[in-house]
């Protein structure tokens, strides 16, 4: 069996060998792989496998297996809460202490076949597998805007226009939001395009356009982030007294740190919420979204390319204008 492996910016296909299921575990053939932002950036020197956003067919099922049967279609969840822990059982499955992911098997999604902890597996029909595994993605978005308390009377800037900033559009539209503005590149006209399509009222260039001194014409009271960590402080000055940024944005050594005026958060009463979608909670609701069209997945998935060619995909995520979901089908 073929599976990708990565060491900094180097890639290689290796055959390996899958380990036996073990109980609660299943074995599915890979029918669609989504390349993730962390998939792009990634810049580790430990040799590891790699691929999260994953659709495919169940193979086999181990020990104890229920619910699930070979041939069925099946999305999953990069990490699950386990259901028992005292979090679990306390109702805040968010912090569950015991979380089953496939990072603990190990076996990833850039692969011809995976294992997995059943209880990440979700069900799924009508839908094409590359559009079935953007499910893994937007519940990240769910989760950002979910955090954000979007209501009818939001003033929303979603800085970062990528898959979940574009899923973060459509949902924020969705709930309603007086006003949506978005930060991007003008260079990445495909993200652009949706990003109007999906809801927002006006594209800002961050290279051309300062958002510090940027006149919205309202008070920017919601702000989501989906850009790396060093536009926080640009996002606090922006916000209205009593905003709420919500974040996903994450980056590697140094540009991990910023720096910022904390007496000016505390009395502008801002709120910053870390959004962190592991475990992932809206793996069915995020399914559902993409099969009633309330996120576009077909518009989103806009390069395709075999398993062998995953390293021309990273390269097309990173450099191509037009693209902004590359998918993997081995």
């Amino acid at each position: 069996m073929k599976a990708a492996f990565r060491k900094g910016r180097a890639l290689m296909l290796r055959d390996i060998q899958l380990p036996k299921l073990k109980t609660g575990q299943i074995r599915l053939k890979v029918d669609a792989c989504g390349v993730c932002g962390t998939d792009v950036h990634s810049t580790s020197e430990v040799e590891e496998q790699f691929g999260h956003e994953v659709a495919g067919t169940v193979l086999e099922t181990g020990e104890g297996v229920t619910g699930l049967a070979a041939g069925q279609k099946v999305v999953l969840d990069s990490a699950t809460p386990c259901g028992r822990c005292t979090a679990c059982k306390n109702g805040a499955q968010e912090l569950c202490s015991d979380i089953q992911s496939i990072w603990f098997v190990p076996s990833f999604g850039f692969a011809e076949e995976i294992v997995a902890p059943a209880i990440c597996a979700i069900p799924y029909e009508g839908l094409s597998p590359e559009v079935a595994c953007l499910q893994e993605p937007l519940g990240v978005a769910l989760d950002l805007v979910r955090l954000a308390d979007i209501t009818t009377d939001s003033n929303v800037l979603i800085m970062g226009q990528g898959p979940i900033g574009l899923m973060a559009t459509a949902l924020v539209k969705r709930a309603g939001a007086r006003r949506i503005f978005v930060s991007e590149l003008n260079a990445r006209t495909k993200r652009v395009e949706l990003a109007g399509r999906f809801g927002a009222d006006r594209c800002l260039d961050p290279s051309e356009t300062n958002l510090e001194t940027y006149d919205f014409g309202c008070k920017i009271d919601r702000i989501l982030v989906t850009a790396p960590p060093k536009v926080l402080p640009a996002a606090f000055a922006i916000a209205a007294k009593g905003a709420i940024i919500s974040f996903i944005g994450i980056a590697f050594g140094e540009a991990a740190n910023i720096t910022f005026d904390a007496n000016a958060f505390h009395f502008k009463k801002l709120q910053l919420r870390a959004s962190f979608a592991s475990p992932a909670l809206y793996g069915p609701r995020a399914l559902r979204c993409l099969k009633e069209g309330i996120v576009d997945g077909e518009a989103m998935v806009t390069h395709r390319f075999p398993l062998d060619q995953l390293g021309e995909a990273i390269h097309v995520s990173l450099s191509d204008p037009e693209a902004v979901k590359a998918v993997i089908l081995p």
